[in-house]
């Protein structure tokens, strides 16, 4: 895929459609399939409706928490990726992405479900000064795909 022609909504696609192999160990499978799920959700969501249609590499028209949490767990699974599925005889490079993959999930758990002006708002905040205050709801549906992360 190139991302200087792809657009956000293809480059999710590609990512959730990732078949899981049939020899993938539990502890795979249960790390990439909950966040392929959400990965669709937040592309889908109403505050994304501005960036789905632009190639990967634009600036995103409105760089929102849903978009933050797009690219971030959009990052997150391709990551997962470059793993090999049984979890068996892994590089020295693969167990630290494995590591940072992991945390990087329980991290999407805990920033999208601190639904009070939190640590997702700040950092947002801090990154895009123009997005305080402005931050869209996830929706029941995305907190709940959030709180069964790494279960």
């Amino acid at each position: 895929m190139d991302p200087n022609k792809s657009t956000r909504e293809e480059y999710t696609n590609a990512m959730v459609v990732m078949p899981v192999p049939e020899f993938a160990s539990p502890e795979w499978k249960k790390y990439v399939q909950a966040p392929q799920v959400l990965l669709e959700k937040l592309a889908h969501h109403s505050a994304m409706a501005p960036n789905l249609q632009q190639t990967y590499m634009t600036p995103a028209n409105s760089k929102n928490n849903v978009y933050f949490e797009w690219d971030f767990v959009g990052r997150t699974l391709s990551m997962f990726y470059d793993v090999n599925p049984t979890l068996q005889n892994l590089s020295k490079q693969e167990k630290e992405k494995w590591e940072d993959a992991v945390g990087r999930t329980m991290f999407t758990k805990m920033l999208i479900l601190d639904t009070s002006p939190g640590m997702l708002d700040m950092m947002t905040e801090t990154t895009y000064p123009e997005q305080k205050g402005a931050h869209p709801d996830f929706g029941e549906e995305i907190l709940e795909l959030a709180r069964h992360l790494g279960d």
